[in-house]
């Protein structure tokens, strides 16, 4: 009796979600809109809803605030879902909650119908056969919770080894308990048979048959317990074990880890070939460094096996980088509802394709408000920098994506798409040289095959073709055609009436070029005497359109068009920068 998907109508934000606990391993999205609701609500029909209140049939209200939605809903149901597969059948369990926190569960939906028996006898099952085990993100040692667990590992990997459960041979270690029970009885009752026995003896008014004698009511395991009682997990700080640090005086994250490492202990699943055991951690990255979240996760996947699932929600782009494509679910809201978003992967081939870039794009595409795919290197550090000149600490919200070369856009474009119901805004910023034939019109191939296209391709390629060796105003009238094509397929794109670099340079910051030319020169060539506005373009690495002809740049690198950039005073800046970043903006 697998638990397969959970669906939610009407719980929380969600109008309806389903979580398919076989696809999505990693739920990511802003705070606030409702990554944690979806952990809650399944630990509540897991875990919380206990006999007695199975019994009552109502909720306790806080339990209600959790589950209750949080928008007018009138007659609908908010009803949680439990699919599951029963000898090869697939079922459901349903969880009805009422607004006046009366709740029913049933096998099948009928009007005013109430909790059966079978039905809470499935619920029970499915709680044996499915362990669901909710980590918060804030994990304190010093906790009760933290406390009561590694007690319960304490007997179960401690006293339980120690203490024979059944007749048979005796640890060495209940030998060694014994011995100290005995030890201690040996010490202290000759010291009290001495100093309060003979008070006793003399205060008691009659004599007896027999002399008063102690005995140390205390069995083998009253030790044991006493022991496990007063453990405490520290580390060691020299080699001889004198010195240890508490791990509630540890780094946060140190104790976060060690709290992680106890659930996955107490889970055991290995031992449980029948049970589904899902491990649901909030934040696993919380408190600890980089490299150290990337060693935690990675460890935590490779756990992973066919009885334990384990869930995270993140907001570590580390986490989310080292994590497949397809096993990312982005909940997003929109206005006062959410939505969990799965990428919609056509084929397999896809698949593979977008688990390898995963590592490169997952966090830029998903910890973004807009996403700007760009050619290159230069493109990436000059429009980034633009846009903080514009934004301010807003410009951070834009993730701007180097496809390494004006033929890859294809697969970016088919990985934004796969998540098309989630509505990530995005555009492609590309130069005119990727629209003529002689280059093989890499943009327009990249478009359709991304599924991006549009009947009146013959038309934008014959004004494209026809503004070649003519004036900047016909680039720009091209480019302009171009764009409105893309559009009309269903794509923004940008286009530069030539490229990048060609755009960086104006009458206004053309002195402050030079300058940097000059120093980054290694003939120490003076670029502020006898060099022409289009002279400083080409060496900074215009293609030569719309300046045919123009030699091999010179200064064609990343760090020295940033560098340019920065001398860019946007209320002078050329056109194409302007229009760039209004659509942007606009995105």
């Amino acid at each position: 009796m697998k638990i397969e998907s959970v669906e939610f109508a009407f719980i929380k934000a969600f109008k309806t979600l389903r979580f398919d606990l076989e696809r999505t391993s990693v739920l990511i999205g802003q705070n606030d809109h409702g990554k944690s609701s979806i952990l809650k609500a399944i630990d509540i029909v897991l875990n919380q809803l206990d006999e007695e209140t199975l019994k009552l049939g109502a909720l306790h209200p806080d339990l209600a605030e959790r589950l209750l939605p949080m928008f007018p809903v009138g007659p609908q149901a908010r009803r949680i879902t439990l699919n599951y597969g029963d000898g090869g059948v697939r079922k459901q369990l349903y969880v009805t909650v009422r607004a006046d926190l009366t709740f029913t569960v049933l096998e099948k939906i009928t009007r005013n119908a109430k909790t059966t028996r079978t039905a809470l006898d499935v619920l029970k099952k499915l709680r044996e056969k499915n362990r669901f085990v909710l980590i918060p993100a804030l994990r304190d040692a010093s906790s009760v919770q933290f406390q009561e667990l590694f007690s319960r590992m304490l007997r179960e990997h401690g006293l339980s080894k120690m203490i024979p459960q059944k007749a048979g041979g005796t640890p060495k270690e209940y030998r060694t308990l014994k011995e100290i029970r005995d030890r201690i009885t040996d010490t202290i009752k000759p010291y009290v048979n001495e100093a309060l026995l003979p008070r006793i003896q003399k205060n008691f008014g009659f004599s007896t048959q027999h002399k008063l004698g102690l005995k140390f009511n205390v069995d083998v395991k009253q030790i044991g317990e006493w022991i496990l009682n007063n453990l405490s997990l520290g580390f060691q700080l020299t080699d001889d074990e004198n010195v240890t640090l508490a791990l509630s005086e540890a780094g946060s994250g140190i104790q976060s880890g060690v709290l992680l490492a106890l659930h996955r202990l107490e889970q055991s699943a290995a031992e449980n070939p029948d049970v589904q055991f899902i491990l649901a951690v909030e934040e696993p990255e919380a408190f600890l460094h980089p490299q150290k979240q990337k060693e935690l996760y990675q460890n935590v996947r490779t756990a992973q096996s066919e009885n334990l699932r384990i869930i995270v929600t993140t907001h570590s782009p580390y986490i989310v980088a080292e994590t497949p494509f397809t096993r990312l679910g982005l909940v997003r809201k929109e206005g006062t509802y959410s939505a969990l978003h799965i990428p919609d992967v056509k084929t397999p081939r896809d698949a593979q394709t977008f688990d390898a870039y995963s590592s490169e794009v997952n966090n830029l595409l998903f910890f973004a408000d807009k996403v700007v795919l760009v050619e290159g290197e230069s493109d990436q550090r000059v429009i980034k920098l633009l846009l903080e000149k514009k934004l301010g600490p807003q410009a951070h919200r834009i993730s701007v994506v180097s496809a390494a070369g004006n033929k890859n856009f294809s697969p970016f474009l088919r990985m934004i798409r796969a998540w098309n119901t989630a509505n990530i805004p995005h555009m492609v910023v590309t130069d005119f040289d990727s629209l003529i034939a002689n280059a093989d019109r890499p943009i327009l191939r990249g478009a359709k095959d991304a599924g991006y296209s549009h009947t009146s391709l013959s038309t934008v390629t014959a004004t494209i073709d026809t503004a070649l060796d003519k004036t900047e105003a016909e680039f720009t009238a091209a480019a302009t055609a171009s764009e409105k094509y893309f559009k009309d397929a269903g794509l923004n794109v940008f286009v530069f009436t030539s490229d990048l670099e060609f755009s960086l340079i104006t009458d206004h910051n053309k002195g402050a070029v030079a300058k940097i030319l000059t120093t980054e020169c290694p003939t120490k060539n003076d670029y502020s005497n006898g060099y022409s506005l289009i002279d400083l373009k080409k060496n900074i690495g215009s293609k030569g359109v719309p300046l045919n002809g123009l030699a091999d740049p010179k200064f064609k690198k990343p760090y020295i068009h940033s560098k340019i950039a920065d001398t860019i005073d946007l209320k002078h800046a050329h056109k194409d920068l302007e229009r760039l970043l209004e659509l942007i903006e606009k995105l």
